[in-house]
């Protein structure tokens, strides 16, 4: 009857440690399938991981199970062998259910652990704070004087100009940017955005015959620039890209106004004052160079002393880019420099970590496994 006994029991543990895996793994296929899209973090509203490559983790579960089991058909062979006292502890069959009431603590405090590692998150909830706002509009001469190549033989100011604005978009850290292109007319080329993927994209586009009129109008480009700002109160600046050869009205008017409207303008100057030859075509040297109505060749000339006179005007600074890879420091400091005007009351989605629950969980167990361990020799003993 004992040994009869005992195989019914034995039989029901295998029993039920085989349907207890197969509901888990069942679980686990199912979560993968359906919350696959969750896993990558886009999804708030699901229940998602913020390190799902732990899970692979539980894999570990398998040889558990096969130890336990085989450790149930071949009696102490294993618990013999084992030197840790946890796990001879656990190996041990016994002939009731004691050994699987510790098999199912001890599987399910890692489980959880594995769990609590994988960080799980799910739900979100609205948090107030505070952000700061910049808004910045680039205004690029894109004038037939840009494709002189005084700089270097290789590149014209204008692809100059524009690794500088693709280095000045790397480091911008959340202000929006937008783009104005002039000659002798400006228009708008990317409006205002924090996409910096789209605004390189739209910059390294960029190319002189994408206003037909030849010409400098700053006047004209500094008032296309300020309309693109929006109407939030927000800090406001104007870069202006140029070599500093102005063709038509002066600039004094615009940037009055611009200063009482309190946006900043500072200056970005490409060129050398030494100047350098007007290609008639930027993509074909070979067919030559400018010359004015007296047949003389054309000498586009950088003018610092008017650059740096529109960035006094507009409140700014001006600087100067003579190398084949501008230096931007000067500039990047002077947009880190300005007071930015923060923006209260704002909501943000904060994402709920859920990691403490399979954490508090598996503490659960691993103690209530260690203290049924030792029950027997202390207070789970039966009398």
């Amino acid at each position: 009857m004992g040994k009869s006994n005992y195989t019914y029991r034995l039989k029901w543990i295998i029993t039920s440690v085989l349907l207890l895996e197969i509901i888990f793994w069942s679980a686990y296929y199912l979560i993968l399938r359906v919350f696959t899209s969750s896993f990558s973090g886009n999804n708030s509203d699901h229940l998602m991981f913020k390190h799902p490559e732990a899970l692979k983790l539980l894999l570990v579960i398998v040889p558990i199970v096969g130890i336990y089991l085989y450790s149930l058909l071949k009696h102490n062979r294993f618990s013999n062998r084992a030197g840790n006292s946890a796990l001879k502890s656990l190996l041990q069959p016994v002939s009731s259910t004691n050994s699987f009431i510790k098999y199912f603590l001890f599987r399910n405090a890692i489980v959880l652990l594995i769990l609590a590692l994988a960080q799980p998150i799910y739900g979100k909830k609205k948090v107030a704070g505070t952000s700061e706002s910049l808004e910045l509009v680039i205004a690029l001469d894109i004038s037939n004087s840009m494709n002189a190549r005084d700089i270097s033989p290789e590149v014209s100011r204008l692809e100059i100009a524009k690794r500088a604005l693709v280095q000045l978009v790397n480091n911008l850290h959340g202000e929006k940017i937008g783009v104005t292109l002039f000659a002798n007319s400006a228009f708008v080329q990317l409006p205002l955005t924090r996409d910096y993927s789209a605004a390189k994209l739209f910059i390294q586009e960029i190319e002189s015959g994408m206003i037909s009129s030849q010409g400098t109008n700053i006047a004209e480009a500094l008032e296309v620039s300020t309309d693109m700002f929006s109407k939030e109160i927000t800090t406001k600046g104007i870069i202006l890209v140029t070599d500093g050869e102005n063709h038509e009205r002066n600039p004094d008017e615009i940037l009055a106004k611009i200063k009482g409207a309190k946006i900043q303008v500072s200056v970005l100057g490409i060129g050398t004052t030494q100047g350098g030859l007007i290609p008639k075509n930027p993509n074909r040297l070979e067919l030559g160079y400018k010359s004015d109505a007296l047949g003389k060749t054309v000498v586009s000339k950088l003018n610092p002393s008017f650059l740096s006179s529109i960035a006094k005007k507009g409140g700014g600074k001006s600087s100067i880019s003579s190398d084949e890879f501008p230096n931007l420091s000067e500039l990047l400091t002077q947009i880190n420099q300005m007071k930015r005007t923060k923006i209260d009351t704002l909501e943000f989605d904060i994402k709920q970590e859920r990691f403490q629950i399979p954490l508090f969980l598996s503490l659960f167990f691993w103690m209530t496994f260690i203290l049924w361990s030792n029950g027997y020799r202390g207070i789970f003993k039966r009398r």
